[in-house]
């Protein structure tokens, strides 16, 4: 075990790309990070690091360890065992830090049985601050709730935003009007690549795209048919397929489970409940629900779902070509829970005649929604206009918001109310629409 410590003591720091993810928290609260497999978990951990390191705290006094080392498969004892060995090893390479204080990074710690308990008597008893990185929301989100009991907060990590992407390639993210097609271009290669990091790095479409196919073989493997002891691969792998090619569409347990029928897959509703619970706990998937007052209204309507990443929707899709405006959605859908990290109250409404605006965040329970926005490549068809303008005003009147954005691939202007001949409606006037350039918008 000393050894393993000591190899990530002499291992130097990667040069990284900074995520815009923070965690500025005072007292012994232990930081969790969660998220899909290969987001970049890893790297934020390493950037954490290299903070504290300018900030002059010594390397040695720094323990980073990863659960996940297949080398561990060998270890004969307990979870708990192998948790207390690595403490011990720590200290006694390092004891003054005991006294002193030390910070330990531990990485898909979900992975090791009764991690909670140890991780809860470590910010107890010793001086360490913890940083918790895992691949499963409501494992280790669950483990914290019951064990650290306010001691922690969770903060999710997505593949790479757009303006993390601009960072990586060495673009400036503060543009001017001489070099908005820079942007433009970014911005359309953002919707195919993505922002899975390894991913980024590759040139070649079809490598690009088998590796985030590899990507949903793992999570699908690892982080469902072990983790929960089923054994359906197909079936499973099939429902993720399903999902991922209806990448911003509405879904009903009852529609995947007859889509999954037609492929000669039984798959009861209940069965494909629990499997969509388990992708989404997973991070493959997102599931927004309908925004309204009545959680039975709530329930019986159906979720649209969102794919983690634009370049995985893609990889995954069955017409590639068709799909550009789902995968914006998708992009917007994913920005907006970057935005908001511990509040992603995130839904789609339907006005009073069952139109439909892509989202509106706040909080349904209280009754106070805060933005409404729709997603829309181009505005320049007349019908598509109506349709995109007609939704978003009316869903203004409803919730009784002044104002509403919609987000294009390149367009940019104002739309008043008085415009569109929807002012008066639901005794509130709507006052105007902002419709603006999607690379803009990722750039606020």
């Amino acid at each position: 075990m000393e050894d393993l410590v000591r190899e990530w003591q002499e291992r130097p720091l990667p040069e990284l790309t900074r995520r815009d993810l923070e965690f500025a928290l005072k007292g012994n609260l232990a930081v969790s990070i969660i998220g899909m497999r290969r987001s970049g978990k890893t790297w934020r951990l390493f950037q954490e690091m290299e903070t504290l390191a300018k900030a002059g705290v010594q390397r040695e006094r720094m323990l980073y360890f990863n659960f996940d080392d297949s080398r561990l498969a060998s270890y004969k004892g307990t979870g708990t065992e192998l948790l207390n060995e690595l403490l011990e090893s720590y200290f006694r390479l390092y004891p003054k830090f005991r006294r002193e204080g030390a910070y330990f990074f531990f990485d898909e710690i979900q992975e090791i049985p009764g991690w909670a308990k140890f991780a809860r008597r470590l910010i107890d008893t010793e001086n360490v601050k913890l940083f918790l990185s895992g691949s499963s929301a409501k494992l280790l989100s669950t483990e914290v709730a019951t064990e650290f009991r306010g001691r922690s907060l969770a903060f999710e990590l997505l593949p790479f935003s757009f303006r993390e992407t601009l960072r990586r390639r060495g673009i400036p993210s503060k543009p001017s009007p001489l070099n908005r097609s820079v942007y433009e271009k970014a911005f359309d290669e953002y919707l195919v690549s993505g922002g899975f990091p390894e991913a980024l790095m590759q040139d070649d479409p079809s490598i690009r795209t088998g590796l985030l196919q590899s990507y949903l073989d793992s999570v699908v493997l690892r982080d469902v048919l072990e983790r929960y002891s089923l054994s359906n691969a197909r079936g499973v792998k099939e429902l993720a397929y399903t999902l991922l090619r209806n990448n911003g569409n509405l879904v009903s347990v009852k529609r995947l489970s007859d889509q999954l029928a037609g492929r000669s897959i039984v798959m009861s509703r209940e069965t494909v409940s629990r499997i969509c619970a388990h992708l989404e706990d997973a991070f493959l998937v997102f599931f927004a629900p309908l925004y309204a007052y009545s959680l039975q209204k709530v329930r019986v309507n159906p979720q649209k779902v969102y794919a983690v990443d634009p370049g995985l929707a893609l990889a995954l899709s069955a017409a590639p070509s068709e799909n550009l405006g789902q995968r914006l959605e998708q992009a917007v859908y994913l920005e907006l829970r970057r935005r908001r990290p511990l509040f992603r109250q995130i839904s789609y409404y339907l006005t009073e005649d069952r139109r439909e605006v892509d989202f509106v965040s706040g909080d349904p329970a209280r009754k106070l929604p805060r933005e409404l926005i729709q997603v829309c490549v181009s505005l320049k068809q007349k019908e598509t206009r109506e349709r995109e303008v007609g939704a978003l005003m009316d869903a203004m009147n409803e919730l009784k918001l002044k104002q509403g954005t919609i987000i294009t691939l390149y367009e940019q202007e104002e739309i008043t109310a008085a415009s569109t001949g929807r002012a008066k409606k639901g005794g509130r006037s709507a006052e105007r629409i902002r419709v603006v350039p999607a690379w803009k918008w990722f750039l606020e």
